[in-house]
């Protein structure tokens, strides 16, 4: 089975801005100060925004963006402490970060999440759709809310987002929005247990380049762009790759499991500056791997 990354603005300035941060029960942050420029990929001093990140594969793309200098907010719907937690780990990197609540199948929150988080980090040019609903279970036993449920947080929650997103990457005149597919979605590839999340991952692909067609532009401070990482089968999220590589997976190409620092590199590739004309790409992060789910 495919991993999967489910945790069920004003332009920059030369230093980036630490306004209040937002008051209430969802929001919870501090701040480290981190000049702009320069750092990995010339990210340094950019704003991020990651969804479902309160653990999992969504939690090592967020750190991955703060080790490269990214300030980022972490997004958590039921694990405040863990996403709190992962928030103070990236500040201990040098960058400013926030835990916000939101569950981002409803449009509302999501909008709110977006506007919280540019809100506490002074803006916003990074945007990962992480975030997707999942249940393991044959398709005849899925209520026709569960299966809405799971259509909504797939490939709505990354509509929503990337909408509430758009003007401020405009406003920065750079952005670049990365989502999470799962592989085998590019084919529309079925999966015994995993239907209602297949499609709507096949959905989020689809989703991608629309929005890479339609709102894609080119600035001299890197444009915007849309794409899209499609992980493999990630059964150990905590597991190193220098460990991984000492391991055996006769079912991969590559003859080794995936970690989730493969897919963290897939996305901060996405993510660079000098990337500014990959736009509507899917990169399928699966060593090679390209069975049939069932």
């Amino acid at each position: 089975m495919p991993s999967r990354a489910a945790d069920a603005a004003p332009a920059p300035d030369a230093t980036p801005r630490t306004p209040p941060p937002p008051t209430g029960p969802q929001g919870d942050t501090a701040t480290a100060a981190v000049p702009a420029g320069g750092g990995a990929s010339g990210l340094r001093g950019c704003r991020a925004l990651v969804t479902g990140s309160s653990g999992g594969i969504g939690r090592h793309i967020a750190l991955g963006l703060a080790r490269s200098g990214v300030h980022v907010a972490f997004n958590y719907r039921t694990h405040p402490e863990a996403a709190r937690a992962a928030a103070e780990e990236a500040r201990a990197l040098g960058v400013e970060s926030c835990a916000l609540g939101a569950d981002c199948a409803d449009w509302r929150e999501s909008r709110r999440l977006v506007e919280e988080a540019a809100a506490t980090l002074g803006g916003l040019e990074i945007l990962v759709n992480n975030v997707g609903e999942f249940a393991f279970k044959r398709l005849r036993h899925h209520q026709p809310q569960e299966f809405e449920r799971i259509i909504a947080g797939t490939v709505g929650t990354t509509f929503h987002a990337t909408m509430a997103a758009l003007p401020h990457l405009r406003r920065a005149g750079f952005g670049r929005v990365v989502n999470l597919g799962a592989a085998g979605a590019d084919t529309a590839m079925g999966g015994r247990r995993e239907g209602p999340h297949m499609a709507g991952k096949a959905g989020v692909l689809s989703l991608t380049r629309s929005f890479a067609l339609e709102e894609a532009s080119t600035t001299s401070a890197g444009g915007i762009t849309f794409n899209a990482v499609s992980p493999g089968i990630v059964e150990q999220r905590e597991l190193a790759r220098e460990a991984a590589l000492a391991l055996k997976d006769r079912d991969n190409p590559m003859n080794r499991p995936g970690t989730s620092a493969d897919i963290v590199d897939a996305v901060l590739f996405l993510c660079r500056r000098e990337c500014s004309w990959i736009n509507g790409a899917v990169i399928a992060v699966t060593g090679g791997w390209q069975g049939n789910l069932g």
